[in-house]
């Protein structure tokens, strides 16, 4: 079976919403997520509709079957209401479309932001330490929302100018333990990036959780035009601090996962191991906002460094590289894609890479027994996105690209 055969037989096989089990993962799917639920998949449909139309019925259907349903009671841009209008706006190619659907849904948006802005700037303006992943980040916080809100146009432009000023506070450094840090130091565990504990907390470098997300939106938004006081000089703080907080090993510069507090205080990154390769953690993600801050303000050794190290990723022994499945969040196709945008699409790792992916099919998103994570973030729907970007790379016809949700334009 061809590659193309086999990325429209899985699209097939998850074209019809009430065959899609939602329930068969790892943990239970909500069906209006961005993540593992129905609105990941009316993207995936909108965008195989730019090359074949057939499938933005398909993609509709996935929409309405997402909107029938009763909202999560976490909402961030991967789960409830802002899901649901990323799809929407991904599915839209005309003037007009959805805009019932958005009407109701953008003021819900623009709540949910004020509602974290409050609480984290009252927080800066006691001068207290500590920020939140969850707040900032990309998938649970205003980094997230913020993008969502870039796609909005006029009408939120007062509440995504606070965000913006926010991530410029949240630059500024604070005092911990009786030493001067970056802003975003956070007390919360480190996640899934690192499974030791740090008690003095730690300074996150991913695109997904840590600092590299805000960088990629200040410099999206910046290149779009939308730009408060202090953002250049912020995001000049995050791209110096993120180059120079890279190791060295025998494969050239690496970024890790985190900083702990006592490792930023020594300046002792070479103390910490490299990241794994991926879009939430390690050079493909970090690179990618780097890359888009040089392009933002001009600074090509700022890009060149970033895909200095993005290649020396690649030079690590296969086994090191830490992609265990076929996902955008920290599998293979979140790396293709990314590599594709940093590298070019003529880089030579991409036939590995591609190679890694088809590999996984068989736990992922396979046609001969149904798929069990058929998500954006961890499963199928991702997964197609990527393989499909990467054998035809038609521009998206979209106002709001699928990739916008990953932060990566």
């Amino acid at each position: 079976m061809s590659v193309r055969t086999w990325l429209e037989e899985s699209a097939r096989a998850l074209s019809k919403p009430a065959e899609v089990n939602l329930g068969d993962g790892d943990w239970p799917h909500h069906p209006m997520s961005l993540a593992d639920g129905y609105c990941g998949l009316a993207v995936l449909f909108a965008r195989l509709g730019d090359s074949a139309p057939r499938w933005r019925e398909t993609a509709h259907e996935h929409l309405a079957a997402a909107a029938s349903t009763r909202r999560p009671s976490t909402e961030n841009l991967f789960d409830g209401l802002p899901s649901l209008g990323f799809a929407a706006r991904s599915i839209a190619r005309a003037e007009g479309d959805y805009r019932g659907v958005l009407a109701r849904i953008d003021p819900h948006v623009l709540r949910l932001a004020e509602n974290a802005l409050v609480s984290e700037e009252t927080r800066l303006s006691a001068s207290a330490p500590g920020a939140r992943m969850a707040c900032y980040d990309a998938t649970s916080g205003l980094t997230g929302v913020g993008r969502y809100l870039l796609a909005c146009g006029e009408p939120a432009r007062p509440v995504l100018h606070r965000v913006l000023e926010y991530l410029v506070r949240l630059t500024y450094p604070v005092r911990v333990h009786g030493h001067r840090v970056p802003g975003w130091w956070t007390p919360d565990p480190s996640l899934l990036a690192d499974p030791v504990g740090h008690p003095n907390g730690h300074l996150n470098l991913g695109m997904a959780h840590g600092i590299a997300g805000p960088l990629a939106l200040l410099a999206v938004c910046h290149r779009q035009g939308v730009v408060v006081e202090g953002q250049p000089a912020a995001m000049r703080r995050i791209a110096t601090w993120l180059l120079a907080r890279r190791g060295t090993d025998e494969h050239g510069p690496y970024w890790p996962a985190l900083v702990p507090l006592e490792h930023e205080v020594a300046r002792a990154v070479d103390l910490v191991p490299p990241s794994r390769i991926a879009w939430c953690y390690g050079a493909p993600g970090v690179a990618r906002a780097v890359q888009l801050a040089a392009c933002a303000l001009g600074e090509p050794a700022w890009a060149e460094e970033a895909r200095t190290t993005l290649r020396a990723a690649f030079r690590r022994p296969r086994a090191r590289w830490g992609i265990k499945d076929a996902s955008l969040c920290h599998g293979s196709a979140g790396v293709l894609h990314a590599t594709a945008l940093v590298l070019g699409r003529d880089a030579d790792v991409l036939p590995e890479l591609c190679d890694h992916l088809l590999s996984q099919r068989d736990r992922h998103t396979v046609v001969t027994v149904p798929p069990n994570r058929p998500g954006f973030l961890d499963g199928a729907a991702g997964t197609l996105l990527a393989l499909h970007e990467h054998l035809a790379p038609e521009p998206p016809a979209a106002s709001l690209p699928w990739d916008a949700a990953l932060v990566l334009r």
